[in-house]
């Protein structure tokens, strides 16, 4: 599934990598990078992180002349009243008028989106990504929007509205097989409604290419019976279960409103030329004894 993410062939208009002090997901974000720039005519990578600087120098090694960097962490709260994006910047419009004349398509990167959701509101920094990937603010195609977001920094209720507005997440995780570099869960949620949720490990390439992906197979942990554990029928003045003989003789009673067969036909042998009915009640029928019309005064 992250494989066929990253490479474009099965679409999301927003991820999210979600990593932690355990698990790290820069090379996840690069890896994104690297496959946008070659889908994409420009990307433009937003640095709020003060690490953000190691993905600049990973993408310099490479190479790649169509991602544009903006960097942020420098005068993240504009004190310095810089002319840089901060974060209270208009993204989209600082966008828009960094682009080349006559892009079509374009990809936004940002690293990381932890500053911006430290120091604003979870429904602002939701409200901004959903404006950058649907909005037509750019006057460009937006092919995607990936983010990067350090989870062990933040509340359970902002993660959870964040997961929300992105269509897809990968949660990294300590790897659990000595044949992967990296494990993540992955919720994707399709185009046509359906919600896939898949635990994968995989290796990154020094290109930064997703190989080797498999799914990694949760195993079920069953708890043993608690031996010790008190029965309630036990020690009663009473017997609760049945033996083997009363089981049998209770199958054989024949209850008086049911007809098997050898009573069914002594009874249509004595009513030649009668019609009978006769109801033969099943297991789920709720069988009432009680004269419904017993309460009238007729």
């Amino acid at each position: 599934m992250i494989g066929d993410i990253v490479s474009g062939s099965e679409n999301s208009k927003i991820v999210l990598i979600e990593d932690s002090i355990d698990a790290n997901g820069r090379n996840v974000l690069l890896s994104y990078i690297v496959s946008l720039s070659k889908i994409t005519e420009e990307v433009h990578l937003l640095l709020f992180d003060v690490r953000g600087q190691d993905t600049q120098e990973a993408l310099k090694s490479l190479g790649i002349q169509n991602v544009k960097v903006h960097r942020a962490s420098t005068d993240l709260l504009q004190w310095d009243r810089s002319q840089g994006i901060g974060l209270h910047t208009d993204i989209k419009a600082y966008i828009r008028e960094r682009l080349s004349p006559g892009t079509k398509s374009v990809a936004v990167v940002i690293d990381s989106l932890s500053p911006l959701l430290t120091h604003t509101s979870p429904s602002f920094t939701c409200k901004t990504l959903h404006e950058l990937a649907y909005s037509e603010a750019l006057r460009s195609q937006v092919q995607q929007v990936v983010t990067l977001l350090h989870g062990d920094l933040h509340d359970d209720n902002s993660l959870s509205l964040t997961h929300h507005t992105c269509t897809t997440v990968h949660k990294m995780v300590p790897i659990t097989t000595p044949y992967a570099m990296f494990c993540c869960n992955t919720i994707h949620k399709k185009v046509s409604g359906k919600v896939v949720k898949i635990r994968e490990s995989f290796n990154i390439t020094e290109e930064y290419q997703v190989t080797e992906v498999a799914e990694v197979k949760q195993m079920s942990q069953n708890l043993p019976a608690d031996q010790n554990q008190l029965d309630p029928t036990a020690n009663l003045t009473f017997n609760l279960s049945l033996s083997d003989k009363e089981k049998e003789a209770r199958s054989q009673v024949i209850l008086p409103y049911t007809y098997n067969k050898e009573r069914q036909e002594c009874v249509l042998a004595k009513s030649v030329g009668e019609g009978k009915i006769f109801y033969q009640p099943d297991e789920a029928d709720d069988f009432d004894e009680e004269d419904p019309d017993d309460d009238l005064d007729i």
